[in-house]
């Protein structure tokens, strides 16, 4: 009976076990087309044997567990690939967009060939600077590089919106699935707290985590519960058994959000791979914040209302009263140390805000910094873009936390894709611009012209403040620039405006004012008389403008300080954001200010004469004497650059007596035929090269020569003299060089009309020679001019009108200036030329003994009688910077000539300048081409302590002289802009702008063409991975056939050993009855 009732009960448990292995099996056949299902199957063991008296007895088959075919390694592994995967294909999204906003293949529309095209029409122009159509040219390639850069820009803007819907989604998304995860490990560890696996909702979970793993880079793992804990990225936790934490996005911003509600930034650093790692990589290159570093603190602060603290809380919000100190301490981009303290006694400032803290703290990195509060936390961001050495740390009354945690930090290892674009662009405009504000275009700026740019009220806040110039402690500003104005007579004076020592806390208005004391200074603006005030800057609308009366006009040259590129002065571009550039509309509406030639210059031409012909300021008395002082007159001529010109060009430094001869007088003619009677007694008296006195006389025969006349002088003279005719002149020259004592005097020949008066060519011990005409007691001033006229070289005479003139002989080409002087006392020449206003350059006195300088010739000139009067010139390179200043001074005893002396002195060779007169007298003043010096701008300057001080415009020497004119063929500012397209900048890395350009289109082609090639890669290996796990874990209908079968026919089997044992059983009974 026990055997049969055992028999009963291993076919009805056979039974069951059969009915479940086919219900697994066909749970396996409905989810064959399940990805995220594990084939599952039963795992039979036996029931526990019965005790019989031949031994254990079996007892049938039983249902152990249901096993889930699952291969932790592989999945883990092929979660690993589609986090790759993720980050591949975000990224491929996203650079197929960028590969067609950077589309450079149809020929002629792409950027760089418009940027060719840019560099072309401005050679044009240089070549045709008049030229109406090559600046029509410029204007519209400009437009079309602005435009292309705003489509670009725009394409940009557009992509990175997307990037923020798509992040927001997968924010969603994680949220979602972080909490389905934590919901399903809640709903596991319950069902498996029994000692079960709970297999279809293990595979919901790893579909979650394999969907979770495409969208993120996660760690997870598995708690003995059974539960899944899932990590984020660096740490960040998504899952803990049942609870989660969130992500959360602002505008663009992703950030993770703890426990106590505290957001911490996320980044691709953060999020390496996955979808969203691929599109915050994405972000990361399309946004041109990510190219500046920022560090903030750790600690978010509230105000006494329980409010995120803002920059527009008092301190006292914060629960701060009395004397507040905040010590601040770091390192600015280039790693400058930074270091001060900042104090505010709340008694007398009650209302100092955060935003005055954040302004101090700007002020202590010199403003290269932007310092603001975002969600309660400091952050102090770089105003430079890439890689820096910022730090920061304060102590003080309110804990900000520390500045040193990496999670609260944005560091730059290189320019991301923006930022190399915008970089491009503001190179650009920064290369065209700095160029342009400089120059001039065919015309003077008219009327009123207004920066570009403008401020709420502080210097600090224009776009290029960074690179004004700056003293070395960066307190500062220094350098200037020069406004050029043309009056309505037509001269044009350079005033050049300084900003030397203007505080960087300056404003607006505080530049207005230096830019109105500097026209003041040059007579241009009066600030007491409107009517005066022919140009003058204001601040009008938070912009600086320029306004000139009518009749006068500007322009602009050499600035050295960066003030006028900042303000948006004469741009070519206006804006400093690529994503915002357009062309001047002042060029396009007047094409013919546009900006070719420029105002330095690298030769200057007077306008009037240095060195002139001098008339008397009235009629004068042709027979005025002078009293007996008067003996000698002296004069020094001089060549173009004022070297002395000797009257010999045989021995000059021997000194001479000579006579200028009328007619053709040669030693053969007879002296007979030269006006003198036979036997006319010539005699001669004189002194030796050593003082010893000799005389001789000369009896005229009718045979007697020239010749026979110089040898007899020659005899007397001891052969100590050569004596010869050359060049018009009889001349006695002293054998020996050098100052000596020789004179020669003779009446006879001087009543001579052939001979005339005998001059003096005297050596000075300084070795410089001169004339000397001789002046008899009595002699009248038109009988000294008859003699100053008949040496070479310069013309005396008095006019029809009466007047004296002296000047340079106009048919000679040696001499270009002299200079007199006369042995006088007191009443002499120079005393008569003086009080005439004829300033040559004049002396009193011997040049053997010394001299007195009467006359310079500045006489003719306005200048300061208290301060020391200067001639300036301000030196600059081939690039336009600044080099050096050389100054002469103008007021301390030289002459108009020692001017042009002192500029080719040796010791001044340095300056790369020299001088000279033309015929005309005028002063030219030229680079020499062997320093540095291309161009220069001169002016007169007086001296006021330390300052040098611009003098009016109607006042000096180079303001009188003028000569500053405008060349509308000038071409050199044109020709700088072409000249662009091969110059390499730094901030480049050397390069061109179209060179680095090329290889930024060049970087996204191969950015792109990496990441499909990864894809592809990883579709492979995902394809090749998922068929080994479906190996394991995929359900096979063929073996599922196979099991039903099997298990269809063990079902029929038990069902028969039940039928059996019943017969059995009713066989028993049977029997029985």
């Amino acid at each position: 009976m026990a055997g049969l009732t055992s028999t009963l009960n291993i076919a009805k448990n056979s039974l069951l076990a059969f009915q479940l292995a086919t219900q697994v099996i066909g749970h396996n056949i409905s989810n064959v087309n399940n990805e995220a299902y594990s084939r599952q199957k039963v795992v039979e063991t036996t029931y526990p044997p019965s005790p019989s008296p031949v031994g254990p007895i079996g007892t049938g088959v039983r249902i152990d567990y249901i096993k889930r075919y699952f291969d932790s390694f592989l999945e883990r592994n092929l979660n690993l690939k589609y986090t790759d995967f993720g980050l591949y294909n975000a990224e491929e999204a996203g650079l197929n967009v960028l590969e067609s906003l950077f589309n450079e293949v149809t020929e002629g529309v792409g950027l760089t060939s418009v940027l060719k095209n840019f560099w072309a029409s401005w050679q044009s122009l240089a070549n045709a600077p008049e030229n109406l159509a090559a600046r029509t040219q410029v204007l519209e390639n400009g437009k079309l590089i602005t435009e292309i850069l705003k489509s670009k820009f725009q394409g940009l803007r557009d992509l990175e919106t997307q990037i923020g819907l798509k992040l927001k989604n997968m924010a969603d998304n994680i949220n979602k699935i972080s909490s389905q995860i934590a919901e399903l490990n809640l709903q596991i560890t319950a069902l498996e707290s029994g000692g079960k696996t709970a297999n279809d909702l293990r595979d919901q979970r790893d579909a979650l985590i394999r969907q979770l793993s495409q969208l993120a880079s996660i760690q997870y793992f598995e708690t003995k519960e059974g539960a899944y804990n899932v990590v984020l990225g660096k740490g960040f936790n998504l899952v803990n058994l049942d609870r989660t934490w969130k992500l959360e996005i602002s505008g663009t911003d992703l950030y993770w959000v703890d426990s106590s509600g505290a957001k911490v930034p996320l980044s691709s650093k953060e999020v390496s791979s996955g979808e969203l790692g691929g599109w915050l990589r994405l972000l990361e290159q399309l946004s041109d914040k990510y190219n500046y570093e920022y560090v903030s603190g750790n600690k978010i602060n509230y105000n006494l209302f329980g409010k995120l603290i803002s920059e527009g809380d008092k301190l006292s919000d914060l629960g701060l009263s009395g004397i507040v100190n905040f010590n601040i301490t770091g390192t600015d981009h280039l790693g400058n140390s930074v270091s001060g303290s900042i104090s505010y006694d709340l008694t007398t400032t009650p209302n100092a805000t955060l935003r005055d803290l954040l302004d101090k703290i700007e002020e202590l990195y010199n403003y290269t910094v932007k310092a603001y509060i975002k969600d309660g936390r400091l952050f102090i961001e770089d105003n430079f873009r890439g890689p820096g050495k910022l730090e920061f740390s304060m102590s003080g009354p309110v804990d900000f936390g520390g500045f040193s945690d990496p999670a609260y930090q944005r560091r730059v290892e290189e320019l991301n894709l923006a930022g190399k674009l915008k970089l491009f662009g503001e190179e650009l405009v920064k290369a065209v611009n700095e160029l342009h504000t400089q120059g001039v275009g065919l015309t003077f700026y008219e009327g009123e012209l207004e920066g570009a740019y403008s401020v709420k009220q502080y210097l600090k806040e224009l776009p290029y403040f960074l690179d004004l110039s700056k003293n070395p402690s960066g307190t500062e500003l220094t350098g200037f620039f020069y406004v050029w104005v043309k009056n309505p007579q037509g001269q044009i004076v350079p005033v050049k405006i300084s900003v030397e020592g203007l505080s960087v806390n300056a404003t607006l208005d505080d530049l207005a004012n230096r830019i109105n004391e500097g026209l003041q200074q040059a007579g241009f603006y009066d600030p007491a008389n409107p009517n005066a005030q022919y140009l003058k800057a204001l601040v009008r609308g938070g912009k600086l403008v320029f306004q000139a009366k009518e009749g006068f006009a500007y322009a602009f040259s050499n600035d050295t300080s960066g003030i006028l590129l900042s303000t948006g002065i004469n741009l070519f571009f206006l804006g400093t954001d690529p994503e915002d550039l357009s062309v001047n509309n002042v060029f396009v509406l007047k094409p013919e200010l546009i900006a070719s030639g420029k105002m330095d210059l690298a030769s200057f031409r007077t306008e009037t004469s240095l060195f002139k012909v001098y008339k008397s300021f009235t009629t004068i008395d042709a027979n005025q004497t002078f009293d007996n002082s008067l003996s000698k007159i002296f004069l020094r001529f001089y060549d173009d650059k004022i070297n002395q010109v000797s009257l010999f060009d045989q021995n000059p430094s021997n000194e001479k007596v000579f006579f200028v001869l009328e007619g053709n007088v040669s030693e053969e003619i007879k002296l007979t035929d030269l006006g003198f009677a036979n036997n006319t007694i010539i005699t001669y008296n004189g002194t030796l090269y050593d003082g010893t006195a000799v005389s001789g006389s000369f009896q005229v025969s009718p045979f007697s020569t020239v010749k026979d006349l110089m040898n007899s002088i020659k005899t007397t003279y001891n052969n100590t003299v050569e004596v010869y005719i050359k060049n018009g002149m009889l001349i006695i020259e002293n054998k020996n060089p050098g100052d000596s004592s020789l004179t020669f005097n003779s009446d006879e020949l001087a009543q001579n009309t052939y001979f005339g008066s005998s001059y003096r060519w005297n050596l000075s011990p300084s070795g410089e020679y001169f004339v000397e005409v001789s002046v008899r007691t009595n002699e009248t001033l038109s009988s000294i001019f008859s003699k100053i006229d008949r040496l070479p070289y310069i013309r005396a005479y008095i006019d029809a009108d009466g007047k004296a003139v002296i000047s340079l002989e106009p048919n000679q080409t040696k001499t270009y200036a002299f200079e007199i002087g006369d042995n006088s006392s007191t009443n002499g020449f120079i005393d008569f030329l003086t009080t005439q206003n004829m300033y040559i350059p004049s002396f009193r006195g011997d040049p053997d003994v010394s001299i007195n300088r009467v006359s310079t010739g500045f006489e003719d000139f306005i200048l300061d009688n208290t301060r020391e009067d200067y001639l300036s010139f301000y030196l600059f390179d081939k690039k336009g910077d600044y080099i050096d200043t050389f100054r002469i001074r103008l007021d301390d005893g030289k002459t108009i000539l020692d001017v042009i002396k002192e500029i080719n002195s040796p010791e001044n060779a340095r300056y790369g300048l020299s001088a000279r007169l033309d015929r005309e007298g005028k002063l030219i003043i030229e680079t020499t081409g062997l320093y540095q010096t291309a161009t220069f701008v001169v002016q007169d300057e007086t001296s006021y302590g330390t300052n040098y001080i611009q003098k009016s415009f109607d006042q000096g020497f180079i303001n009188k002289l003028k000569g500053y004119e405008f060349k509308r063929g000038d071409n050199r500012t044109a020709q700088a802009i072409a000249d662009l397209a091969s110059v390499t900048r730094k901030s480049l890395n050397y390069a061109t702008l179209e060179d680095y350009y090329s290889s930024l289109i060049g970087e996204v082609g191969a950015a792109t063409k990496a990441v499909k090639d990864s894809k592809s890669f990883l579709e492979t290996l995902i394809s090749q991975i998922k068929a080994i796990k479906d190996s394991v874990s995929g359900v096979s209908l063929d073996e599922e056939m196979t099991n039903l079968i099997k298990y269809q026919q063990a079902f029929a089997a038990a069902a028969k050993l039940l039928t059996s044992v019943e017969d059995m059983l009713e066989n028993l009974i049977n029997a029985k009855r």
